[in-house]
């Protein structure tokens, strides 16, 4: 007897200016029309080959039992470039930030069967983040630097950011473990 079971990620991006005022806002991946779109294979959904790889080995101790190859995903990049994502995908391919989150476990169908990982990103932050830029990609990754992501998304519109004026960026990735196709 064969049991599916399968990963379902969201990105929720939220843009707000200096006072907190929310300037535009996004939830990536978990629209009707986007799972049409990927049921039919016409849509690539953003968890990327070592993503899946990686959550793999986490499941067995002979594989990786101290999670030093394959070590948490505590850290979200942004970037500015919109080119499609990809299944072997590894880094985003203009990264201007990226930041250590805080996870936690979350409940979308049953007990803490969602990861979910919130980094807000700003000139306070991170101080190379000055001017103006338009964020249109997001990735999740496993370490600090390096070519790691276990998952990269596109969106568009994209949020243009006034780091100067005061502006935060606020990422939220949510991977949900669930049966069924």
């Amino acid at each position: 007897m064969q049991e599916k079971g399968t990963l379902v990620d969201s990105i929720e991006v939220c843009l707000r200016d200096k006072d907190g005022n929310i300037k535009s806002k996004h939830i990536i991946n978990n629209g009707f029309w986007n799972r049409l779109l990927r049921k039919l294979g016409l849509k690539y959904n953003s968890m990327t080959n070592i993503g899946f790889a990686q959550t793999a080995a986490w499941l067995l101790k002979d594989i990786d039992a101290d999670h030093l190859t394959y070590a948490n995903c505590d850290w979200i990049g942004i970037g500015t470039n919109n080119t499609a994502a990809g299944a072997t995908d590894t880094n985003l391919l203009a990264q201007v930030s990226r930041l250590a989150g805080v996870g936690t476990r979350e409940q979308t169908t049953v007990a803490n069967d969602t990861a979910q990982l919130v980094t807000t990103f700003s000139k306070a932050n991170d101080a190379g983040l000055t001017g103006t830029m338009t964020i249109v990609e997001i990735a999740m990754f496993w370490a600090s630097t390096g070519a790691t992501a276990i998952l990269r998304q596109v969106y568009s519109p994209g949020d243009v950011c006034n780091w100067d004026a005061g502006d935060t960026l606020q990422v939220t990735v949510k991977v949900q473990i669930k049966q069924g196709a």
